[in-house]
């Protein structure tokens, strides 16, 4: 049987079909707004990315100039952050940084005056360094004048990158690159002297620059002046569980006392993370601090020490050459190059003017007593040489030897009777630029080696307010009486008990009871100088700065330099205040 429905049925379920067709425009209106949405997220985030990452060059880039603002020396800045950019930014690989830094003053300024800007353009990234910084380019919306902590508009340098960078969708929104701009400004703090090191290691790589063993036992300070250890290492050529400071052996100790209270001693090491409590290799050696070996535990050493502060100290010079593979920054001050000077002014050969000849009076191989004053010339070929039953004693005046120092026994004496009390003004800084090579006093004299090294297997070495500057060799002080070696209190060298710049693995001295040491052991390039020799040292106001140093034969001293010597100089990282 059929059945018939009312004709008004028949039009709604007509009417249900054309609704039905009206949804596909609609969900693809919809589709569309939606990727519209997806789109503008999208570019959105990474450009969000992109800011992000351009931020964190520029302030790499503005913490790699704050040291150089610290020296004040803004180009320098400008040049380090350029390279720091070069490596994190790919389009500005090829941009030279002193082309570029040009712009930027050599030297820092006094006042705001004009800014100066360094601009380039490569790759769609522009890359713009400002110096000075005003506290205007600065000012922050809401407050008055400049923040405690902003400094000086002439320690303060802006980086600031600019990347225009194409969207995802921009043939969708209707905008087809995003600009982006990133800046940090930074403040560089000056530079200052730390305390003074009573050991100063120079090695940058190596494994170990400093190790104390055999029972010996090694003090830096005393309960009332706190002592320091630096070691410039980064332990890179360190390898399995290798350390840039070791204390092995029974017995053996090495430590900066006091280790505790408000002023405690310190050992810093170049290969120490920043902020970490504990030792592990490369830098040292857990076990060596938990049995008391190694005390404090050592801490970072935000940047290396180099021996640029020794240089500038008796050697001051604009440029020099690399330390290994450091860069050794130009002097800053316009103090004269003692060392250079003295050098030319000695010469290599033949008399210096002034000074008497040894072989026309004495023999170099001499017998019984021999006393002298003024200058003297040691020209002996093959060495001068002292054994058992002669005393040579130079008693005040300088001293240039052309070869060897042999002693097997005997004395020999330097400066231990010298008449005049002090030198004339002339010869002292600030007036004098070479050292006065005929004048001495009994605070100060000076004995130059042009070749040759000093070999002291026996007798007994007295170098009084003097300081031994080797042009090529070595020390030896291996046996006999412990010596007395005392460095100069006034002069252009005083400070300085001796300097030699050999490659060598022979520089050594043995201690014991009754040896007495004061002044700067510079020997930049020893591998290791060694201290050696049981028994009791005491305290010595010596500071030793050397490439490596090791200490054994259980002997026991402490190692106190006073203010009077070279401090460590601190280059302070930059300060992000932007």
């Amino acid at each position: 049987m059929s059945r018939s429905f009312p004709a008004r049925w028949l039009h709604r379920r007509a009417g249900g079909r054309d609704q039905r067709g009206a949804v596909v425009p609609l969900v693809a209106i919809s589709m569309v707004a939606l990727l519209l949405i997806a789109a503008f997220v999208l570019d959105l985030g990474v450009a969000r990315s992109r800011a992000g990452s351009a931020q964190s060059s520029v302030d790499l880039a503005a913490l790699a100039a704050g040291p150089a603002l610290g020296r004040d020396d803004p180009r320098d800045g400008c040049e380090a952050a350029v390279d720091n950019l070069r490596s994190n930014i790919a389009q500005l690989s090829s941009t030279s940084a002193s082309g570029l830094c040009a712009a930027i003053p050599a030297a820092a300024c006094s006042s705001p005056g004009t800014v100066s800007t360094a601009t380039t353009t490569s790759g769609g990234v522009t890359l713009r360094i400002r110096y000075p910084v005003t506290d205007t380019a600065i000012a922050v919306s809401g407050t008055t004048g400049p923040w405690p902590n902003d400094g000086a508009a002439c320690r303060r340098m802006t980086v600031e990158v600019t990347s225009e960078q194409s969207t995802a969708f921009g043939g969708i929104t209707g905008n087809d690159e995003t600009s982006v701009t990133r800046s940090a400004t930074v403040l560089g703090r000056p530079v200052t002297t730390a305390d003074v090191p009573a050991l100063w290691l120079l090695d940058p790589t190596g494994c170990t620059p400093l190790s104390v063993t055999g029972g010996s036992q090694l003090t830096a300070g005393t309960s009332d002046l706190p002592g320091l250890i630096a070691v410039d290492s980064d332990g890179s050529a360190c390898s399995s569980n290798q350390v840039t400071i070791s204390a092995s052996g029974t017995g053996s100790k090495l430590e900066a006392v006091p280790t505790s209270g408000d002023s405690p001693g310190q050992i810093t090491l170049f290969a120490q993370p920043p902020g970490s409590t504990s030792c592990s290799p490369p830098a040292c050696s857990s076990a060596d601090v938990s049995a008391g070996r190694l005390a404090p535990s050592p801490t970072n050493q935000p940047a290396r020490a180099t021996r640029a502060p020794v240089d500038w100290r008796f050697n001051c010079k604009s440029t020099y050459p690399n330390f290994y593979s450091l860069a050794i920054e130009g002097c800053p001050t316009a103090a004269p190059p003692y060392l250079d000077n003295l050098r030319t002014a000695v010469g290599t050969s033949g008399a210096p003017s002034g000074f008497q000849r040894w072989r026309a009076s004495y023999s170099c191989n001499p017998t019984g007593t021999i006393t002298v004053t003024g200058n003297w010339w040691v020209d002996c070929n093959n060495g001068l040489s002292i054994g058992n039953g002669t005393t040579v004693t130079f008693a005040g005046g300088n001293v240039v030897m052309d070869n060897a120092l042999n002693m097997t026994g005997g004395a020999l004496n330097f400066n231990t009777a010298n008449p005049t009390s002090t030198m004339s003004a002339s010869c002292l800084p600030p007036l004098v630029t070479t050292p006065c090579t005929t004048s001495s006093s009994a605070r100060a004299a000076w004995v130059y080696q042009r070749d040759g090294e000093w070999k002291v297997t026996g007798g007994v070495l007295n170098v009084n307010r003097t300081a031994v500057i080797m042009a090529n060799g070595y020390l030896q002080v291996a046996g006999g009486a412990p010596p007395i070696w005392l460095a100069p209190t006034e002069g252009p060298f005083s400070g300085l008990a001796y300097w030699s710049e050999l490659t060598s693995s022979k520089f050594s001295m043995a201690g014991g009871a009754g040896v007495m040491l004061s002044g700067v052991f510079f020997t930049p390039n020893a591998q290791p100088f060694s201290l050696t020799g049981g028994g009791t040292w005491g305290q010595q106001s010596a500071q030793f700065i050397s490439y490596q140093l090791a200490v054994s034969g259980g002997g026991t001293a402490t190692l106190v330099p006073d203010e009077r010597l070279v401090g460590r100089v601190v280059e302070k990282p930059g300060l992000l205040i932007r």
